[in-house]
């Protein structure tokens, strides 16, 4: 690899690591939350938080797997 590509590797920023278990997290407790309360409103606005909570995860796994993807072009392109 020239010193350039080296340079430039060296000052990218880091692949995010896996959100998952913190998307987990938060769902875990929103139900505990659901469980505790009796409350058709509350069970909807939870449900909607879910939904979006798993548009972030599939979100941040294609921004991790473009990342990855675009390292490596860089990395594998001739010279």
């Amino acid at each position: 690899m020239n010193p350039s590509k080296e340079k430039i590797l060296s000052e990218a920023p880091e692949i995010p690591t896996d959100t998952c278990p913190y998307i987990n997290f938060v769902q875990v407790i929103l139900d505990e939350i659901k469980d505790e309360v009796d409350s058709h409103f509350l069970e909807a606005k939870i449900s909607l938080i879910h939904d979006h909570l798993e548009y972030i995860r599939e979100s941040n796994e294609a921004l991790r797997d473009s990342s990855r993807y675009w390292k490596r072009q860089f990395i594998n392109k001739k010279r």
